[in-house]
């Protein structure tokens, strides 16, 4: 009897210790902040610390005449704090806010003639949570083909590239920022700039997604997302619904697969066990696949390829209102998704990757419901864990009816202070917006509990704060006025007196 009662509490120890290496592995950075563009011209913006790990929202500004087409992140001189932030829009501008001010508008830029609309945004180098040397230049992909590349520093013009025939519809920026990958709008094509030099290095096509007609050529998918690693050793991009995952080195492709629904958005994952993509699809659903784990040395050596539905896929018209838009890495296997509710969410999918990076075999499903029922008896806690293939954070809501456009993560990993290398009046305009509502510590940790739970394949099942959501729709609604009043401004004086 004490024999076996110590092997329970052995058993019970090794699950804890497991449970707390499995949390200490991939821990949530010490701040976060996101950020969202609007079909609106609203740029709205939130900020999590890890001591709350809740949302709260700091701003919702109207910045645009017409929708908001991109968003990034400069790489900022001081690693705590996010750099510059850059949004184009409809209206043919770029702007460019500071963090620290809550948005307060530093420039705006208008476009060259003949470009078309800004479609697609990275600075050079990158914003990444490593630390590393500040941005000194912006790549603009625009809807005319043009790539432009500008000089953080005045915003001059210094390169106008060729870039694809029909418009570019994606643009990332290699860690190093010397090099930066493009994809055509229509022309079916992928391209590699050298930016050290300003010339295009390499051209790779794309396959066609489908024919439209016997007499009609065959139709080819826009290259809407394109990504690097964090290392920079892989690049993924996505077109229709099939992703590819290549190596840099090699040109060998590690992931190159069909998914079941339209890709909206990638997201490359690495850690310890190796490097992974995240998809947000239409169909609602978020899938995870290896790319490369740890021990992978050759694509073509692979086992069958491995996969988790993180997220399944929504049936029926409430589809159309759960297709995942976004998807953006914060770090290791974080990430934020924003869906076409208006939904921002932050998840953490280090469980799906560890499901199917798992070397266990499959058991038999009466046995290994048998054996689950006695592990939910013996402890909750410790199964309702082991079973998370996705943990949410936080998730807020944009207002009613707010469609989001595009987003951008800056997560910092350090404990540092944010006031470490500011001045004190810098310091004092980074205070965070005091929010209206105030509970106990006691209320915010049942909060998060509650919130830290299992996701039931979409987010209908969410619980956000009331008052989080009432105060990011009274922004979004005022925002929504001033635009009003600044385009009813613009008519009038375009109407000739008398």
């Amino acid at each position: 009897m004490s024999s076996s009662s110590d092997e329970e509490e052995a058993s019970a120890t090794s699950s804890n210790d497991a449970a707390d290496a499995r949390t200490l592995h991939n821990p949530l950075p010490s701040k976060i902040v996101v950020t969202v563009g609007t079909y609106d011209g609203v740029v709205a913006g939130w900020e999590l610390k890890n001591t709350q790990q809740k949302l709260e929202i700091s701003f919702a500004t109207p910045v645009h005449g017409g929708s908001v087409r991109s968003l990034c992140l400069a790489a900022s001189k001081n690693p705590n704090l996010p750099g510059s932030l850059l949004s184009t829009g409809y209206d043919e501008t770029l702007k460019t806010h500071d963090w620290h001010r809550r948005l307060t508008s530093s420039g705006e830029v208008r476009t060259p003639t003949d470009m078309g609309t800004p479609v697609c945004s990275s600075f050079a180098p990158p914003q990444y949570t490593a630390a590393q040397e500040p941005s000194t230049h912006c790549l603009i992909g625009f809807s005319s083909g043009k790539l432009v590349i500008y000089k953080k520093r005045d915003w001059s013009v210094q390169h106008v590239l060729a870039g694809h025939v029909g418009g570019i519809a994606s643009l990332a920026v290699h860690p190093s920022g010397k090099i930066a990958l493009t994809g055509g709008q229509s022309d079916g094509k992928m391209k590699l700039w050298d930016l050290t030099k300003g010339r295009l290095s390499f051209v790779t096509k794309i396959a066609a997604a489908s024919t439209t007609g016997r007499a009609r050529a065959a139709s080819l998918d826009p290259v809407v997302c394109t990504v690097w690693s964090q290392d920079g050793s892989m690049y993924a991009y996505c077109h229709g619904s099939h992703i590819t995952v290549r190596d840099v080195a090699t040109g060998s492709d590690w992931c190159d697969v069909e998914l079941p629904s339209r890709v909206n958005q990638v997201a490359l994952l690495q850690g310890e066990e190796g490097i992974f993509v995240a998809a947000a699809c239409n169909d609602g659903s978020l899938p995870v696949l290896v790319v490369k784990t740890k021990d992978d040395e050759d694509p073509q050596e692979q086992d069958a390829r491995r996969a988790i539905m993180a997220i399944e896929p929504i049936e029926g018209p409430v589809a159309g209102e759960e297709r995942y838009k976004c998807i953006h890495t914060v770090c290791g296997y974080y990430v934020v998704t924003a869906n076409s509710a208006g939904i921002v969410s932050l998840m953490n999918l280090e469980g799906a990757i560890r499901m199917i990076t798992s070397d266990e075999p499959d058991e038999d499903p009466a046995q290994s419901d048998s054996v689950n029922e006695d592990k939910d008896e013996n402890n909750d806690d410790d199964s309702g864990a082991d079973d998370l293939a996705v943990d949410i954070i936080d998730a807020v809501q944009l207002g009613t009816g707010a469609r989001v456009t595009c987003l951008v993560a800056w997560a910092c990993e350090t404990d540092d202070q944010d006031d470490s290398s500011v001045s004190d009046k810098e310091h004092e305009e980074s205070v965070p917006v005091k929010q209206q509502t105030s509970k106990n510590a006691s209320e915010g940790e049942a909060n998060e509990n509650e919130k830290k739970r299992k996701l039931g394949g979409n987010h209908q099942n969410l619980e956000m704060d009331p008052s989080e959501v009432e105060k990011a729709r009274a922004l979004v609604a005022k925002a929504k006025k001033m635009q009003k009043r600044k385009d009813s401004k613009k008519r009038r004086k375009l109407v000739p007196e008398g």
